[in-house]
C-alpha cells in the first residue's frame, strides 16, 4: 500500500514521530519514495511531548540517506504537532514551496488520466472508487475504464463527502458509477463511448483468460507426463505376469489405494485450514492477502485460500465455507443476524475483526487448533543411585538400584528415565519400588529406596540419575511468523 501510493504521488510527507524516532515502517517508506525518486518533506510529529528529540530524528535519518537542510541536504524539516495543530501551516508552505521549485504542473484538458487509490461496495451506490485525477479534468458523465471494470460517472463526492460536479489534476474524488468493482492500483482512462469502454475492457479479460489458459495448459501437460510415466512402468511390472496373478495384483492395489485415500483425506481435512477472507476496501483485503502469502509452515497445517473479496458476509461466502469446511474471516464488514443464523446451523465460523494484526493472531490459533498436542515432560522427583545389587525372584537375578531421593518425590505409577553422564538411556516403568523391605508408591525428599525397572537388561552405575516424571499434552503452536 505504501509502495502505490509513493508511485501516485509527486512529493512524500514522511511523518516520524519525535519520541519513538526512525521505526522499521519509516525505513520502508523511506525505500519505496527512492524507488519511485520522489521527493520527501519531512514532518516530525508529537513534538509537543516533553520527551521529544526532533534533532536525535534528524541525526538517525542520516544512516539512511536522508539528509536535513541543517545538515546540509535538500530535505526540508517542519517539527509539528499533529495534536495541538503547531506548524501544520507551515508543512503545508514547504509542500507547496517544493512544488514550486520542481515545476509540478498537470494538463486539464483532454482525457482523464488517473489511479484508482482504494474501491469499496456501499449498500446504496454500489461499487465506488477514490481516486487521484492525474490528467484532465473528470466530470459527470465521463466514461473510464479501469483494470477489468467501466463506469459511466454518475457521482463524484469529495474527501469529505461533498458532492462535487468536477475532479481536476491532483483532485482526490470518489467515483459512483462502476459496473464492477475495480482493484487498488488500476489506472484509470477516459474513452469516448460505452460500446469502447465494453470492448476495451472485453479484451483485457481475453488476454488474461489466454494467459491463464497457457498456465493450466502447462500443469495439464506436467500432469499428462507424469501419468504416462506412471503407465509405462505399470505395463513394464505387469508384463511378465500371467493375466490371473496380474489381475489379482491389481484387485489388491486398487483395494489398498481406496483405504489409502480415506485415510489421506482424514488427514487432509484435519491439516488443511481453508479460508474465506472479506474486507470493507480492496486495500484491506489485498494487505490481508500478502500477509497470507508468507505462510510458510504448510509441513505442519496447509493455509488454503478459497476466496476473497470485498463486502460484507453473504449466504454465498457461508456456503462456500461449508462446502470446503473453511473458516470466514471479515475485517471491517458486518454479518447481518440471519447470516449468522445460517451459519450457526451450518456450522461455519464467522471471524470479524476491526485490526488487522487481530485477524492474523486470530488465524494463527485456529492454524495451532489444527495442529496435534506435544506431549511435555514435567518432573516430579529426582534421585540419585548410591549402590547397585541384584536379588533373585524365581530363576532369574533382577538389577536393583540402591537410590536417594534428592529433589521432590518418586511416584510408582509414573513414568521413569535413567540418565547416565547427561545422556538419557532408558524411559520406562518401574516394577518394584521399596523402603527397607516394604513396598510403597511413593517416596519422598531425602529417604532411601530400592528400585527395579521394567527392562531387565539395563544395567545400572553408581552416580546414575533416576527422574520421576509426567508427560502433559499442551497445544501445539504454528511456527508461522507473519512478521509482526
Amino acid at each position: 500500500m505504501r509502495a502505490r501510493g509513493a508511485q501516485v504521488t509527486d512529493i512524500v510527507v514522511l511523518v516520524v514521530a519525535a519520541d519513538d524516532g526512525v521505526m522499521k515502517q519509516t525505513v520502508e517508506s523511506i525505500q519505496h519514495a527512492k524507488d519511485a525518486q520522489v521527493p520527501i518533506v519531512l514532518a516530525i510529529n508529537k513534538c509537543d511531548k516533553a520527551e521529544a528529540d526532533p534533532e536525535k530524528v534528524k541525526k538517525e535519518l542520516l544512516a539512511y540517506d536522508v539528509v536535513c537542510e541543517d545538515y546540509g541536504g535538500d530535505v526540508q524539516a517542519v517539527h509539528v504537532s499533529a495534536l495541538t495543530g503547531d506548524n501544520l501551516m507551515a508543512l503545508a508552505e514547504a509542500t507547496i514551496a517544493l512544488a514550486e521549485i520542481l515545476e509540478l504542473k498537470a494538463d486539464p484538458t483532454g482525457p482523464v488520466e488517473g489511479t484508482v487509490i482504494e474501491s469499496f461496495t456501499d449498500k446504496g451506490r454500489g461499487p465506488v472508487t477514490t481516486a487521484i485525477i492525474q490528467r484532465g479534468t473528470l466530470r459527470k458523465g465521463s466514461i473510464l475504464v479501469a483494470g477489468k471494470s467501466w463506469a459511466k460517472v454518475r457521482l463524484m463526492f469529495d474527501e469529505n463527502g461533498k458532492i462535487i460536479h468536477e475532479a481536476c489534476p491532483s483532485t482526490p474524488v470518489g467515483i459512483v458509477g462502476w459496473r464492477d468493482l475495480p482493484s487498488a492500483g488500476d489506472e484509470i482512462l477516459e474513452v469516448e463511448s460505452e460500446p469502447r469502454a465494453r470492448a476495451v475492457v472485453d479484451w483485457r479479460k481475453y488476454e488474461l483468460e489466454q494467459e491463464k489458459n497457457k498456465e493450466d495448459l502447462k500443469v495439464i501437460e506436467e500432469k499428462r507426463k507424469e501419468h504416462q510415466e506412471a503407465h509405462q512402468k505399470a505395463r513394464e511390472k505387469y508384463s511378465n505376469m500371467h493375466w490371473k496373478e496380474r489381475s489379482f495384483l491389481k484387485y489388491q492395489e486398487k483395494k489398498e489405494q481406496k483405504s489409502s485415500k480415506s485415510k489421506e483425506k482424514e488427514e487432509r481435512d484435519s491439516h488443511v485450514l481453508p479460508v474465506i477472507i472479506k474486507g470493507d476496501v480492496d486495500g484491506s483485503v489485498e494487505a490481508i492477502v500478502n500477509i497470507m502469502h508468507t505462510y510458510d509452515a504448510s509441513h505442519e497445517c496447509e493455509l488454503e485460500l478459497v476466496h476473497f473479496g470485498v463486502g460484507d458476509v453473504s449466504e454465498n461466502d457461508v456456503n462456500l465455507a461449508e462446502t470446503f469446511r473453511g473458516v470466514i474471516y471479515g475485517f471491517n464488514v458486518n454479518a447481518g443476524n440471519v447470516i449468522q443464523k445460517s451459519a450457526a446451523k451450518k456450522g461455519v465460523k464467522i471471524k470479524l475483526h476491526k485490526i488487522i494484526y487481530r485477524l492474523i493472531e486470530d488465524l494463527q490459533e485456529e492454524l495451532s487448533s489444527r495442529l496435534p498436542c506435544i506431549l511435555e515432560e514435567h518432573p516430579i522427583g529426582e534421585a540419585s543411585i548410591l549402590a547397585t545389587f541384584s536379588v533373585t525372584e524365581g530363576k532369574k537375578k533382577v538389577p536393583v538400584a540402591g537410590c536417594r531421593v534428592q529433589k521432590g518425590q518418586l511416584e510408582k505409577q509414573k513414568k521413569f528415565k535413567l540418565i547416565r553422564n547427561g545422556d538419557v538411556i532408558w524411559k520406562g516403568s518401574l516394577t518394584s519400588l521399596k523402603h527397607h523391605k516394604d513396598d510403597i508408591s511413593v517416596i519422598k525428599t531425602g529417604m532411601d529406596c530400592g528400585l527395579s525397572l521394567s527392562e531387565e537388561k539395563i544395567e545400572f552405575q553408581v552416580g546414575d540419575e533416576i527422574v520421576c516424571y509426567e508427560e502433559k499434552e499442551v497445544p501445539a503452536k504454528t511456527s508461522w511468523d507473519p512478521g509482526f
